[in-house]
């Protein structure tokens, strides 16, 4: 991971902002830096190389590495008792991790104070909000947003320090896999409008109940200064009431701040309510009711019920941030999917919908619904894989996909993985025909996979494709693609 600074930096003004002690070997204080980056092989002259210290992987043992390539200057724990000698330079803190959220934190009270952030959480879909936000608001404001997966305490921080000084607003997303990790995010950035959009299974392994994730995620209003604003989705039993029913451990949500609630189930005490919500070809359309009168007919070229979601959230944001109805209209129809997120592709007459980034539960069930809508009346295949980080739930978490792609109408069902199966399961046991379904193994399969999927596909079919990220489920798509082009 390497970024480029958007403003140079001497050592004596980053170990100031770090909070480190700066050592000096044969460099003078006034050297300046231009990048920043984790991976010692990423180190050169010019560069900060942060030894990271990790659960398996040690920075600091590569600091000798960096050194080698060029790299000088180290922001570290420790200085190496073997390693970088001559011409170097040392910014030493306690924690590296922490460290980082320290520049970020710096700069946000220095020369970006006037910037306005936007962060973005939930269990699933936060990229998805971000890129549509982002959409919407670059059509008023001068805009910030990173692409990839920037989200973590070591990403984000590191992507703040790239953003450049004229910028007006930033979109940034937030994501954890533990309690503290969203607090430490968002007291580093300082966000004024904070969206939390839903509560979901992802990180069951790690946090044990969705009441945890809940709490985890309303982390995020830690950040949030006076008169800051938190979105919420208000058709979430766990954020509708802020969590007040969660026991003793309450989420942290400051006073002074406004919490507003996003609703596509009807409520009327909603701040924003999606509404008519209809599907039309090549996207969604919906009435969105706000604080400020009812906005008629949006569109976001993109199928499916999430998307509407997140288009929602994206048009309460940009209303908050002082857009007009015309340029929320306009940012939401010039809206594009990130790279494997619904990506539509039709090939020979076959249409593939490649979602292949990341899946749970409720983003499985999304797709398999746009699927569904997409199709219309021509043949729908799923391909379904494995989902991660579910804990001890992670059965019975796949077996409900299965029971909603046969309850969904799914003519074919093909599983890859060992868990992937047990989505199999679910179908059959809902009343699929195990004709209907194909299950296969892991990654050793998809090249069988994929010409079993071509020996049986025909014009008009849709197939989806998703999995979690671990499964590559991608490669698995281009073999098909290759084949179809023939």
């Amino acid at each position: 991971m390497k970024i480029t600074l958007a403003t140079p930096l001497a050592l004596h003004t980053l170990a100031a902002m770090a909070g480190g002690e700066l050592t000096l070997r044969h460099l003078s204080e006034e050297t300046t830096v231009t990048h920043i980056c984790t991976d010692s092989r990423e180190a050169d002259e010019g560069t900060l190389f942060c030894a990271i210290r990790g659960e398996r992987v040690d920075g600091h043992n590569y600091m000798a590495k960096a050194a080698e390539l060029g790299g000088r200057v180290f922001l570290c724990e420790r200085i190496p008792e073997e390693g970088p000698s001559e011409s170097c330079a040392f910014i030493v803190v306690e924690d590296t991790v922490a460290a980082l959220s320290a520049l970020a934190l710096s700069r946000r009270e220095g020369e970006m104070r006037e910037l306005s952030v936007v962060a973005i959480t939930g269990s699933v879909g936060k990229t998805t909000t971000k890129e549509m936000t982002a959409a919407v608001l670059s059509v008023g404001k001068t805009l910030f947003k990173k692409e990839g997966n920037f989200n973590s305490t070591i990403g984000l921080p590191l992507s703040f320090m790239e953003i450049p000084a004229t910028t007006e607003c930033a979109v940034l997303e937030m994501g954890m896999s533990g309690r503290g990790e969203i607090a430490a995010m968002t007291q580093a950035v300082r966000p004024r409008i904070a969206v939390v959009a839903n509560i979901g299974s992802s990180h069951l392994e790690y946090l044990g109940t969705r009441e945890n994730i809940a709490r985890a995620k309303l982390e995020i209003a830690m950040g949030l200064p006076e008169g800051g604003t938190l979105l919420i989705n208000g058709d979430e039993p766990l954020l509708a009431k802020l969590g007040q029913d969660f026991g003793e451990d309450l989420p942290v949500i400051p006073e002074g701040i406004h919490v507003l609630r996003v609703s596509l189930a009807g409520d009327a005490n909603a701040d924003y309510r999606a509404m008519n919500i209809t599907s039309r070809e090549g996207g969604m359309v919906f009435d969105l009711a706000t604080p400020h009168g009812v906005w008629r007919e949006l569109f976001v070229p993109s199928v499916g019920g999430h998307f509407v979601w997140a288009a929602s959230f994206a048009a309460a944001v940009s209303q908050l941030s002082g857009l007009t109805e015309g340029q929320v209209r306009e940012g939401l129809s010039s809206y594009r999917p990130a790279a494997m997120r619904q990506d539509i592709r039709e090939i020979g007459g076959i249409t593939l919908m490649v979602d292949c980034y990341n899946a749970a539960p409720e983003s499985m069930k999304a797709a398999l619904s746009a699927l569904s809508l997409i199709a219309g009346s021509h043949r729908r295949i799923a391909v379904l894989g494995d989902m991660k980080e579910l804990g001890e739930n992670t059965v019975a978490l796949h077996r409900s996909v299965g029971v909603f792609a046969a309850e969904g109408g799914i003519d074919l069902l093909i599983t890859v993985g060992e868990l992937g199966a047990e989505i199999a399961t679910g179908a059959v046991e809902a009343g699929m025909s195990p004709d209907a379904v194909r299950i296969t193994g892991g990654k050793d399969t998809y090249e069988t996979t994929a010409d079993y999927l071509k020996s049986i596909l025909r014009q008009g079919d849709h197939v989806l494709f998703k999995a979690s990220r671990s499964m590559a489920l991608e490669t698995m798509v281009e073999a098909v693609s290759a084949g179809l082009d023939n």
